[in-house]
């Protein structure tokens, strides 16, 4: 289950087509419903290249990561009753959230010590 969360934007699983994680974080989507263009259009039509972007993407694998950057590219498409955007966001600092994940459930399945 993809998810991903660009400030107020948020992107569901079922609009997602890739999410590509690096130095730079891409973010595509593929909208097929005109009135869920709108909600979207409106979100990314205040989006501009250098603001600030605080994310949260969980990719097909389960990777969970959070972090902030700075949008560097920011496009929409429509093609027949097909519209897309692809959000690319230059990535300053990232943290897996996986990975406390793991770790707290590591200490929650450590057996404790009964000192009698």
């Amino acid at each position: 289950m993809m998810y991903a969360k660009i400030g107020d934007l948020e992107v569901l699983p079922n609009y997602l087509t890739d999410i590509i994680i690096g130095d730079i974080l891409v973010v595509q989507a593929l909208i097929l419903n005109p009135l869920d263009w709108h909600h979207f259009y409106d979100r990314i039509s205040t989006m501009k290249r250098g603001d600030k972007a605080n994310f949260l993407v969980v990719t097909e694998e389960g990777e969970r990561l959070s972090g902030i950057g700075r949008l560097q590219e920011v496009d929409k498409w429509t093609s027949r009753l097909r519209y897309g955007f692809k959000i690319k966001i230059n990535v300053s600092k990232q943290k897996s959230l996986s990975d406390r994940r793991q770790k707290l459930q590591y200490v929650l399945e450590k057996p404790t010590e009964i000192i009698i």
